[in-house]
């Protein structure tokens, strides 16, 4: 069945380096769910692009001449309606992953990553869910070695079991489906003990509640 303009998801690309910004756009070009509207080369020019095209998701470039996308990240947080951003890297490891999920960033792509890889993302993101690997969250723990305990990390005692459940199993990367079915739950009870983790822990969103876990050492 076509998909219908309501459903198609839009993009805003966002990178100081032309070659990368055709190159996306290219990687989208083979999907019938996902168009590109529009693409800038720097931070500065992401607020008018999104209130020009309104995109669903925003490819965000991390380091940029003038804006870097970290700035720019929270300059979207900041709309009462942001779009959903997802930070590149040219780096497996980047600290500036770290700050812009702590931005508001809602998950992250290596630029090497395959094109089904972006293509399973930007779907993920713009569902409300977020494609990570455990792999690539270990590695940014590793390039850390935080010696002294983040918030989040000593609130995670105030979790129940059933809620540290959920948050090791989010842990891996596992969507709202999948945890349910890993731990005989419906969809909506997960949501609910998704929330609960997020309020309890101080985070925003569910990079920043598996790199907690990671941390506390609640994923091995």
């Amino acid at each position: 069945m076509p998909v219908t303009a309501a459903e198609m998801i839009t993009v805003l690309v966002v990178d100081d380096d032309p070659f990368v910004r055709r190159g996306v756009t290219d990687i989208f070009a083979a999907t019938d769910d996902i168009v590109v509207v529009a693409g800038v080369d720097d931070g500065d020019r992401v607020p008018a692009a999104v209130h020009q095209f309104s995109p669903r998701v925003v490819l965000m470039d991390l380091k940029m001449r003038r804006v870097g996308g970290l700035d720019a990240t929270r300059q979207l947080m900041s709309m009462p309606h942001p779009p959903r951003v997802i930070a590149m890297t040219a780096m497996d490891v980047d600290d500036l992953v770290v700050q812009a999920v702590a931005a508001g960033a809602h998950s992250f792509l290596s630029k090497d990553e395959p094109p089904h890889t972006f293509h399973q993302s930007v779907r993920a993101v713009a569902a409300g869910n977020t494609l990570f690997s455990e792999d690539s969250l270990r590695r940014i723990v590793a390039s850390r070695r935080e010696t002294t305990a983040s918030p989040a990390v000593t609130e995670l005692t105030k979790l129940s079991e059933r809620e540290r459940d959920v948050l090791k199993v989010l842990a891996t990367g596992a969507s709202n489906a999948d945890i349910a079915g890993r731990l005989f739950l419906s969809e909506t009870t997960v949501k609910t003990h998704i929330s609960a983790v997020f309020t309890k822990l101080g985070t925003r969103n569910r990079v920043e509640a598996a790199l907690a876990a990671f941390r506390a050492g609640l994923v091995v």
